[in-house]
């Protein structure tokens, strides 16, 4: 029994890392070509984020796609990194994880420091590899 569970934290982990991966190189970057790769084609993505940025609706797939896009397009980011002090927290449906983020407003030119936290899922559709793939559901955040 323990070689299941320890079987099914390693692929857990595992997803959750290469998740991890292109999300940091998605902010970064500032590169929306990694986008469709964190956000599910089939359900909407609940976005809530404060000043500057002043988002808060829940969005279809491709409105997704625009509004991260949009927001990647006005923001240079100075730093993001998942938050190693805080565990990731984790249901029966998915898992939460934290990132902080500070980015620069390139329309302002003002530095501004958020705590984003990412509601993520397992998308139904496989990846190309026949593995499941983490995607987002929600994201929020808190200006620091």
């Amino acid at each position: 029994m323990s070689y299941v569970v320890s079987s099914i934290i390693g692929i857990f982990l595992a997803l959750v890392s290469q998740f991890n991966v292109t999300l940091d190189r998605c902010f970064l970057q500032n590169n929306p070509s990694l986008l469709p790769a964190l956000i599910s084609s089939d359900i909407p993505t609940l976005i809530t984020l404060p000043e500057p940025i002043q988002i808060s609706d829940c969005f279809s797939p491709t409105q997704t796609l625009l509004v991260l896009e949009n927001i990647l397009a006005r923001t240079s980011t100075i730093e993001f990194f998942l938050d190693p002090a805080n565990q990731i927290v984790a249901d029966k449906r998915g898992i939460i994880i934290q990132a902080r983020w500070s980015f620069l407003n390139k329309d302002t030119g003002r530095k501004y420091l958020f705590w984003l936290y990412f509601y993520l899922t397992p998308e139904n559709q496989r990846q190309k590899n026949g593995g499941p793939r983490l995607i987002i559901k929600e994201i929020r955040a808190e200006r620091r």
